[in-house]
């Protein structure tokens, strides 16, 4: 009888870096350091020629802190009616995926973790250049 108490007394806990990381809200765009929308997010609030100054978020995951060029991989789009494209190379350049509003997937084999502009699809010109 005692064993039953003692057993009931011990409390399992999840460790601390089981908490999700953050998702994307209403009309932004992110990425994420890994496949499947997983590892830190960095949020995209703007089309940018380059990517070298934005950073993953601290404390969202794997990833925290280090820079969103060339190393996301997968990505989210939350905006309501605008589409969303990456680009390989800074300044709109070179091959690029575009993601659907609502929308999220990997990035191509092409951007995945080699990725350093963006902008939103309106102003994205077919062929990359801008």
């Amino acid at each position: 009888m005692a064993f039953g108490v003692i057993a009931a007394s011990i409390a399992v806990t999840a460790p601390a870096d089981a908490a999700p990381t953050r998702r994307c809200n209403d009309r932004q765009a992110c990425f994420y350091f890994s496949s499947n929308q997983q590892g830190a997010v960095a949020t995209i609030y703007n089309g940018g020629a380059n990517l070298d100054a934005q950073i993953f978020k601290p404390d969202t995951g794997p990833g925290s802190r280090q820079k969103v060029e060339d190393n996301a991989a997968s990505w989210d789009s939350r905006t309501r009616n605008t589409a969303f494209c990456v680009h390989r190379d800074r300044w709109w350049k070179g091959p690029f995926n575009s993601l659907k509003p609502q929308g999220r997937k990997n990035l191509s084999s092409a951007l995945k973790n080699k990725n350093s502009s963006t902008n939103w699809y309106p102003r994205h010109e077919g062929g990359g250049g801008h």
